[in-house]
This record gives structure tokens, C-alpha cells and sequence, in this order.
């Protein structure tokens, strides 16, 4: 029998394994981000990431209360599939403006800090959009501005439920 008979089973079943692998890191991903979506406080949440070197990454998760400062950080770290989030307390009570600074390095690694600035990104245009919605518009008084559909669909899936309207 020839290596590649051996070979061509070995990397279809490495390949099955890092699919389910896979499947279970999305469902723990999935399942943090619903628990802190329902948790009920009010605020904003915002998720970032960012690739480091040799394929290790992050994936950050802010929670940011009205007032712009974090009150939760989640932080997965790793290159593989058996990475799980754990709490950041180092960025919790920072206000997002000073976490979205382009030259900020600490309280932790580059790709983590550049994971949370993305973050920050998302919060601000989640905030800027609610904004938008709660505005009075002209000669209709209070009435609140119309939103396209699809745009009221993105702010759904990235917007938390987090205590805003």
C-alpha cells in the first residue's frame, strides 16, 4: 500500500475533527455572546478581533455601560480550537475612548489591544446608528426616524439587547 492511501484518510480525519472542533467553539461563542446580550444591564456590545503572528488570534468582547466605560471584557486567545473565553479584567472601568487611542499597547498584548479598538469601533457605530433612531426628525416632533430595514438588521445582530430600547 502506498503513503498516499495511508495519507488521504489521516488528513480527512484530522480535517472531520477540526470541523467539529470547530462547530463546538462556535456554540460556546455563540452561547457567551446570548448570555451577555440577555443579561439585561443597559449598554453596548461590541466584538472585535485581530490575527497575531504564526495564526495565533483573539476575539474580544466589550461591554460598555451608557457612559462609554467598560463594565465586561471577555478575551479568547489561541491558534486553536480548544480556546474559550475568559474575563479581561484589566480593560473593565477603561472608558472606550481611551481604548480606541491607535497607540495604546498595555494592559495587554498588540493584537489583543487591536482586537479592542475594533471593538470600540463597533460600539461607537452601534451608538452613533441608536442615535439616529432616537432623534426627533424636523416638523414631526418626536416621531423617530426611519431606519432602513436592512440596517435596523445589522444593528440587531452586532446591537446588544443590553438595556437599550
Amino acid at each position: 500500500m502506498s503513503v498516499v492511501f495511508v495519507l488521504i484518510p489521516v488528513l480527512a480525519g484530522l480535517w472531520v475533527l477540526q470541523s467539529i472542533g470547530t462547530y463546538f467553539q462556535m456554540s460556546h461563542y455563540r452561547k457567551v455572546l446570548s448570555e451577555i446580550t440577555a443579561n439585561g444591564t443597559e449598554g453596548y456590545v461590541g466584538v472585535g478581533n485581530a490575527k497575531g503572528r504564526l495564526g495565533k488570534g483573539v476575539i474580544l468582547i466589550l461591554v460598555s455601560g451608557p457612559d462609554g466605560k467598560v463594565v465586561r471584557s471577555l478575551r479568547m486567545r489561541g491558534m486553536t480550537v480548544f480556546a474559550r473565553f475568559e474575563e479581561a479584567p484589566e480593560l473593565v472601568g477603561l472608558r472606550t475612548e481611551h481604548l480606541a487611542q491607535i497607540d495604546l499597547d498595555e494592559p495587554y498584548d498588540a493584537s489583543t489591544m487591536l482586537a479592542a479598538r475594533r471593538a470600540v469601533e463597533q460600539i461607537d457605530r452601534i451608538r452613533e446608528s441608536s442615535r439616529e433612531t432616537d432623534e426627533p426628525s424636523g416638523a414631526e416632533g418626536g416621531k423617530r426616524k426611519e431606519v432602513s430595514k436592512s440596517s435596523r438588521k445589522r444593528s440587531r445582530r452586532v446591537r446588544s439587547t443590553v438595556g437599550t430600547r
